[in-house]
């Protein structure tokens, strides 16, 4: 005969109060049988293992109405919706808290340093700055629609049907990011794909036993990607919202994502790749590049409209604006050219 638990049983069961048990009732979560003579509630083990799951979820600072989904439809793919809804959340937060710490630590460095005249005017410049970063980090979009994209960008790579024909060294650009990066051929290190796509560079790593980790902020490209590769660890984020610790990478790598960047947003983005390269990591960037302006508008000329209008729909690198946001940092660029468009950057 199956145990049946009163509801001061099960408050003592989970350490939490009968207000709470009846407010999860109330809201439809949960559904214990009422005795018809007392209307007192009785919970099977079914009821236990439900109250525990919800429990879990709120742990993890699931709303209600996403717990209530999440049983209505227990799909894996909608329980990973939620939670990939969740993580970008919480590095959403996390990132505005990092942003505040940074900002906090500035503030009380110039009052200690500055008398009281000046660093009022730095306190609003220190505070004006963090709340740009955190407005640039957040308001990003995805004006291609990686998304849709994602079914059919393999095929598209394959046919590269733009008159640049910017993928016909797609498999040399991506050996050749690879091998650079493990050049020491040390198998002991933590690499990061960032714009991972589809899979198909961090599939050179997994293949020879890397640990690597893909990170992007199509939620059907990584969908794409983990089909295709399922010992592939995939996380939902982007270059200006890495959702990683400081120091927690050797080698970052990335194809064909960073020019989706203007120049803005690109130096947040190195900020990030830095903040979470180990002291003597490096960072492999393969993608659409130009040596710098001078040799842009040599190019440019010779294109024709369609063509212009190709590269603009994009933010092409300028190697010699990386070159110099890369040295503020301490590191410096040795750069590879694969074709007219095509560069790879070692970072180091």
């Amino acid at each position: 005969m199956n145990k049946k638990y009163t509801i001061k049983e099960v408050s003592e069961i989970f350490n939490i109060t009968k207000n709470k048990i009846r407010f999860y009732e109330k809201k439809g979560l949960i559904n214990p049988e009422r005795d018809k003579f007392n209307n007192y509630r009785y919970f099977n083990e079914k009821d236990l293992i439900k109250l525990q799951t919800i429990l879990m979820y709120r742990v993890l600072d699931l709303s209600i109405d996403d717990i209530k989904d999440i049983f209505n439809d227990n799909r894996k793919d909608n329980e990973l919706d939620h939670f990939y809804n969740q993580w970008e959340v919480i590095n959403s937060r996390m990132q505005k808290m990092k942003l505040i710490r940074d900002a906090l630590k500035e503030l009380m460095d110039i009052i200690y340093i500055s008398d009281n005249k000046e660093y009022k005017g730095k306190m609003v410049d220190i505070i004006k700055d963090m709340n740009e970063t955190y407005k640039l980090k957040e308001d990003w979009q995805d004006k291609w629609d990686f998304d849709t994209w994602s079914k059919t960008y393999d095929e598209t790579v394959k046919k590269d049907p733009g008159s640049l024909k910017i993928y016909k060294n797609y498999e040399k650009l991506l050996n050749t990011t690879f091998k650079t990066a493990i050049r020491d051929k040390t198998k002991d290190i933590k690499a990061l794909d960032i714009g991972v796509g589809t899979g198909n560079l961090s599939k050179l790593f997994l293949e020879k036993g890397y640990n690597i980790i893909g990170l992007d902020q199509s939620r059907e490209m990584l969908n794409v990607a983990k089909n295709k590769f399922p010992n592939l660890k995939l996380r939902p984020g982007d270059f200006l919202k890495i959702p990683f610790e400081n120091n927690s990478f050797d080698i970052i790598v990335s194809t064909y994502a960073f020019h989706h960047l203007n120049k803005k947003e690109k130096k947040v983005a190195i900020k990030e790749m830095i903040n979470v390269l180990n002291k003597n990591g490096r960072i492999v960037i393969g993608d659409l590049m130009f040596e710098d302006d001078k040799e842009k508008e040599k190019i440019m000329k010779s294109l024709t409209k369609e063509e212009i209008y190709e590269v603009e729909d994009e933010y092409y690198s300028n190697i010699k604006f990386l070159e110099r946001e890369f040295k503020s940092y301490g590191k410096k660029i040795d750069k590879v050219r694969i074709d007219k468009f095509n560069f790879i950057i070692e970072v180091n």
